[in-house]
C-alpha cells in the first residue's frame, strides 16, 4: 500500500498554517506544489514566494496531530506545538484521530505476526503481502511444485510444504483482517463521538 505523509504550507511571515493535506494511504498519488496551489483555495489567492512549505513522512508525530494545535516558527521552519488543551473543531480532532488509528493499524499490520500452523514468525509489510500472493499464484499454476523456501523471522529460511505454506497464508490474511476491522470499529468510535473527552479515551 502506498503512504503519503502530510504536507504543511503555511505562511513565511507569521508561521500560520494555510493548509495541512493530512496524511494518505492506499490508491494514493502524490501532488506537487504547483497542482496544491491549484486545488485549496487557500493557496490559490496567494503569491507562492509568500508560502512555504513542510513536508512530513507517513506516520510523522501523528500522535501530537491528532491532541494539539500547532503554527510553525518561520525563522526556522519547524513545527511549535501549543501543548495547552486544544480547542481545535471538534471534526478537525477527528479527522487528526482517525489519520493516527489509521496509521497505527499498519503499523501493526506491517510488523508480522506468528503462524500458530507452524510457530514461525513472518514479516507482512507492502513487499512481503506481494511475495505472499505471487508465491500462491505459482501454488495454484503448478500442481506438481511441493514446496517453497521461505524467510522467516525467528528461524531464517525454512522449507514449507505446499500445505504448509496454503496455511501461513490463511493466517497472514487472518491477521491483517483482524487489525483493519479493529481501525473501523474505533473509526466508527470517533465518528459518533459527541466531545474531546470522547476521542480522547479511544486508543489503538
Amino acid at each position: 500500500m502506498k503512504t503519503i505523509g502530510r504536507k504543511i504550507y503555511f505562511d513565511k511571515q507569521s508561521g500560520n498554517v494555510l493548509v495541512d493535506t493530512g496524511e494518505r494511504a492506499g490508491a494514493v498519488v502524490e501532488t506537487t506544489k504547483e497542482q496544491d496551489f491549484q486545488t485549496y483555495k487557500a493557496l490559490a489567492d496567494r503569491v507562492p514566494e509568500t508560502v512555504g512549505c513542510l513536508q512530513l513522512e507517513y506516520g510523522q508525530d501523528s500522535d501530537k496531530f491528532a491532541q494539539y494545535l500547532y503554527h510553525v516558527d518561520p525563522a526556522t521552519e519547524t513545527i511549535v506545538w501549543d501543548l495547552t488543551p486544544p480547542t481545535a473543531p471538534l471534526e478537525q480532532v477527528k479527522v487528526a484521530k482517525i489519520d493516527f488509528l489509521n496509521n497505527e493499524c499498519f503499523k501493526d499490520i506491517y510488523a508480522g505476526f506468528t503462524s500458530a500452523s507452524t510457530g514461525h514468525t513472518f514479516r507482512f509489510n507492502e513487499e512481503d503481502q506481494a511475495n505472499f500472493n505471487q508465491q500462491g499464484t505459482l501454488f495454484l499454476l503448478k500442481p506438481d511444485l511441493a514446496e517453497v523456501q521461505w524467510k522467516t523471522e525467528d528461524a531464517g529460511i525454512v522449507t514449507l510444504t505446499r500445505d504448509q505454506f496454503i496455511q501461513v497464508v490463511i493466517e497472514a490474511g487472518e491477521h491483517k483482517q483482524k487489525l483493519i476491522t479493529r481501525y473501523w470499529e474505533l473509526k466508527a468510535q470517533v465518528e459518533a463521538a459527541q466531545t474531546k473527552e470522547e476521542i480522547d479515551a479511544i486508543n489503538w
